[in-house]
């Protein structure tokens, strides 16, 4: 007989086995849940402790103030002024919402104009803070603390700013500084380098970057879930740049400033026995202050616009024809190739004739018969024409080189030009063209296709002053601890080259330069010192768009040089009586010597004018 259960007994073993598996699955979704917690709180624990931090506290970086800049002797040339900066916090700003509304009636500035500032950054981090406005002053200052409860995720930041005492005098040199770029930041990130930095632009500012710019500090603080700040809790004190010490000499800066005025040209005086740069001007220029704040695209634009270029560092960006301060060279050349000697003469009539062209002296009543001596120091147009026709091309091309032109000087500056020394290959290869006559008459007195650079004709003077060593011109004198005001490191000088120039001929160039000055028929008799011995050489460079730039360069004292000098005044005529003045009293500054009153010069008759008449020689057939 079959064993029976009471149905009651069957039911109660039916719901203890759906009990079982239903405390199982409970049993495994909390075990879900505790591995979740786990994964969550301990093997994720410092990621979302970051999250969290990131939504309740904010760093905002304390920008170190960059170094300062010197001239030689301690003069203040860029520096550091405290400021107030308003930022926001992307992150805390809702969307823009109120916040921007409040700051649009607080600043008076239009509601777009502010969230176009805050979205052209919106590559950044959200919770990295947005400079809106610099230079708040104190009523403005006022009003926001007033309001700090209904501006979440605004905060006011007291920052060092770059500030330029002297304004537009030395901004060539200087250079300028602005907010980091998109391309600048990818290059230099590694090297600590971060969203919204400060960097030199431009200039010295630029060059020596990582110097000046210091180490950044911060404060950390605590803000609620509006984001309004609650209180800070940390801070970083930034680590000032080092000083940087120029090489120049602010007395003489401030005068070569001065004495080019309102014409557009460069002046550059070095000392040719180091190569440290004593003085650097470039006309027009322009003030760095402009730039602390960030420029505005129409003060922007206008500069660029500026049919005078402005932001353009002449002295080592401008590219021009030397004219007759390039004839030693040429003279240097003849003389080494052996087709000519210190006997030789050519006749000057005012005027010669190379197959159909005329070609001009200044003098239009002519020189006579004329030496190799008598030439540099009168300037004589047609002997040099005379001589380009005996004396290869390759040789003066060889020989410009050997002094250095058509390679850049290596300055501690950025942007520098090379300049150009042409040859029958450069012409053949850039303009498709054989090599004529024409153009070696035009090289040999510094015209046709040769560029220089006034740094670069400078170094030239430097290396007829030094026999030949032409030493690499820069800058930096020395850097010096902030904090110590010891140096740590100081410039040494170096040979940038070294020509190899026949001895004989190279002391017949010097003491021919000596005569250009001191002679009475000498071309540069407005550059005399009294008791001093000056070396130069004039020119006066043809220009197609009007009137010749003026050249002259020079270095004293002749025995013993301390100083080398050259003026470039753009359209400025006759380098004897337009740059030489210039340069005789720059010298006399650098030399310590008592200046010579000042007096504007009146072009006179007898000095160099264009010396190619046209039809122009580029298309004079072989």
């Amino acid at each position: 007989m079959a064993l029976r259960f009471p149905r009651g007994i069957k039911f109660a073993v039916s719901t203890e086995k759906k009990m079982n598996v239903l405390f199982g699955i409970v049993s495994l979704a909390f075990f879900g849940v505790f591995l979740k917690l786990f994964y969550l709180q301990i093997l994720n624990y410092p990621y979302y402790r970051g999250l969290s931090d990131s939504n309740s506290l904010r760093l905002i970086t304390a920008r170190a103030p960059r170094g300062i800049i010197t001239d030689r002797s301690g003069e203040i040339l860029a520096t550091n002024i405290p400021s107030y900066s308003l930022y926001v916090v992307p992150a805390d700003l809702k969307a823009y919402g109120p916040t921007m509304v409040r700051l649009s009636q607080i600043l008076d500035e239009p509601l777009s104009s502010l969230e176009m500032t805050v979205e052209s950054r919106r590559k950044r981090r959200k919770f990295e803070p947005i400079r809106l406005q610099a230079h708040l002053d104190e009523t403005l200052i006022a009003q926001i603390e007033e309001n700090r409860a209904r501006l979440p995720g605004v905060y006011i930041q007291m920052e060092p700013e770059r500030y330029y005492p002297h304004g537009e005098l030395a901004s060539h040199i200087l250079g300028y500084i602005g907010e980091i770029s998109e391309e600048d930041l990818t290059r230099l990130r590694e090297s600590g380098y971060s969203v919204g930095a400060v960097v030199g632009k431009k200039g010295i500012e630029r060059v020596y970057d990582q110097v000046l710019r210091g180490e950044d500090g911060g404060v950390q603080i605590e803000v609620d879930a509006s984001g309004v700040q609650k209180r800070t809790l940390a801070y970083k004190k930034p680590i000032q740049g080092q000083t940087l010490q120029l090489s120049i000499d602010w007395k003489v800066q401030e005068l070569a400033e001065q004495m080019l005025g309102d014409q557009i040209g460069s002046i550059v005086v070095t000392n040719p026995q180091t190569g440290e740069i004593l003085a650097m001007v470039s006309h027009p220029n322009f003030d760095p202050n402009e730039f602390v704040s960030g420029i505005s695209y129409k003060d922007w634009n206008k500069l660029l616009k500026d049919k005078n270029h402005p932001l353009e560092n002449r002295a080592i960006q401008g590219q021009y024809p030397p004219g007759s301060i390039f004839k030693p060279i040429t003279a240097l050349a003849a003389l080494e190739e052996g087709v000519i000697d210190l006997k030789k003469v050519f006749l000057c009539k005012g005027i010669f004739w190379f197959k159909t062209t005329p070609y001009r002296c200044w003098r239009t009543s002519g020189h006579g018969w004329v030496n190799l001596e008598r030439a540099i120091i009168e300037s004589c147009d047609i002997f040099f024409y005379q001589l380009s026709l005996l004396v290869k091309v390759d040789k003066i091309s060889d020989m410009a080189k050997e002094m250095g032109l058509g390679s850049k000087t290596k300055i501690d500056l950025d942007s520098e030009a090379t300049g150009l020394v042409p040859s029958p290959q450069w012409k053949e290869a850039t303009q498709h063209q054989p090599w004529f006559p024409g153009n070696t008459i035009q090289m040999s007195f510094g015209q046709g296709y040769l560029l220089t650079t006034p740094l670069q004709m400078l170094d030239v003077t430097s290396g007829w002053a030094m026999n030949g060593k032409i030493y690499k011109p820069h800058l930096l004198y020395k850097v010096v601890d902030q904090n110590t005001g010891r140096a740590v490191f100081e410039k040494q000088p170096e040979v940038l080259h070294d020509a190899e120039l026949d001895q004989k001929s190279l002391d017949f160039i010097k003491a021919t330069l000596e005569k250009v000055v001191s002679s009475n028929v000498g071309t540069g008799k407005r550059a005399r010192i009294k008791d001093i011995r000056v070396a130069g050489k004039t020119g006066s460079a043809e220009n197609p768009h009007g009137a010749d730039h003026a050249w002259f360069t020079a270095y004293a004292p002749a025995e013993d040089p301390k100083v080398a000098v050259i003026v470039m005044v753009e359209n400025g005529g006759e380098g004897g009586v337009v740059s030489a003045p210039i340069a005789k009293r720059v010298m006399e500054q650098t030399l310590g010597l008592d200046v010579t009153p000042w007096q504007t010069p009146t072009p006179v008759v007898a000095q160099e004018t264009p010396s190619v008449q046209s039809p122009p020689v580029m298309g004079v057939a072989p």
